[in-house]
């Protein structure tokens, strides 16, 4: 659907389909094999029309070749969804009053030190899994998305709205997640759901979609992204000031080489904006991009297990310093 190019910048993740490997590369793992089909109750009218073409004409895995820029959706353009709303942390909803989250253990925490899955908040989770996310590198400052281990991360979810039980859960890409802990029976309150990432040597972005049985139905969907490329928070987006440099950060989960790419107008990789492609020596990318009078457009960022992210180029222009009137 139209929606699913914005859909896809905004999951980078929290949000990007394949890359130009360097010649040294390695092998690619094989593709996994073509998967079963998609888990739901096939006696659920709104599943049957929420998800009646989910799975068709999908590939088990991400093609790590050729990357264009055709963004990855996660499987938002297979959903027949009605209009629907932001409710942060990048989930979207029906309506957002009625799906409470809470993110790690019911009671939370009182330790001063808190991991990622054990932060007690009312927000929906982030589910932003990344193998390597401990060697994420300090200099990079911080990334525009907190990334966590390949741990299953925990949440409850209640919901609160008006139309009937059951509540029934999914995820696109089934084959790269296990959900666990879900709605039981006809309750609407699912105290301890866990998300843990299948995927370990790729990958994957999708959404975990939770809504009621009947058409037409109360939606909740919350983005995941397995071992994508993390930019760093200065990054997201790159702001490069007329005539000037922004230094671009990202890092690879998977500790691959990262391509970037130009994809636009009045920037590149050198001073006279000539160079329109880099590779980074190792898993870190560290380089400044320089601009002209009006940069814009986006850096395309991918390796060869086909993770990737765009990273947005923007013009930055400072507002001049305030004139100070004399004797002042």
């Amino acid at each position: 659907m139209s929606r699913g190019r914005s859909i896809a910048v905004s999951l980078a993740l929290l949000l990007g389909a394949g890359c130009a490997s360097s010649a040294s590369a390695p092998p690619v793992p094989a593709p996994q094999q073509a998967q079963p089909a998609p888990p739901y109750p096939a006696e659920s009218s709104a599943a049957r029309h929420i998800l009646a073409n989910v799975g068709k004409d999908r590939a088990a895995s991400r093609s790590p070749q050729s990357w264009e820029g055709d963004d990855d959706d996660g499987g938002w353009d297979e959903l027949q969804l009605p209009a629907v709303q932001p409710c942060g942390n990048g989930t979207y909803a029906t309506d957002c009053s009625v799906w409470v989250w809470r993110t790690g253990s019911p009671g939370g925490t009182r330790s001063a030190v808190r991991s990622a899955q054990s932060v007690n908040t009312s927000a929906p989770p982030v589910l932003n899994f990344c193998r390597d996310a401990a060697l994420y590198p300090a200099d990079l400052g911080p990334p525009a998305i907190a990334p966590s281990g390949l741990a299953a991360s925990s949440f409850s979810l209640r919901y609160a709205g008006t139309k009937p039980a059951p509540i029934v859960s999914f995820a696109t890409g089934w084959w790269n997640v296990k959900l666990q802990g879900t709605f039981s029976g006809t309750s609407t309150y699912a105290p301890s759901m866990t998300v843990t990432p299948a995927l370990t040597t790729g990958a994957a972005r999708g959404w975990l979609v939770f809504f009621t049985w009947s058409w037409p139905a109360d939606i909740a969907l919350v983005p995941y992204a397995i071992n994508e490329i993390q930019l760093a928070a200065s990054s997201s987006p790159l702001a490069i000031p007329p005539a000037g440099s922004a230094q671009l950060g990202a890092f690879d989960c998977l500790g691959r080489t990262i391509v970037a790419r130009k994809r636009g107008s009045d920037f590149g990789f050198s001073p006279d904006l000539g160079v329109s492609s880099l590779t980074s020596a190792g898993s870190e990318l560290n380089a400044p991009v320089y601009g002209g009078a009006n940069p814009g457009g986006s850096v395309l960022l991918s390796d060869d297990r086909g993770a990737r992210t765009t990273a947005a180029v923007v013009s930055a222009n400072p507002s001049p310093a305030p004139s100070t009137a004399p004797g002042r």
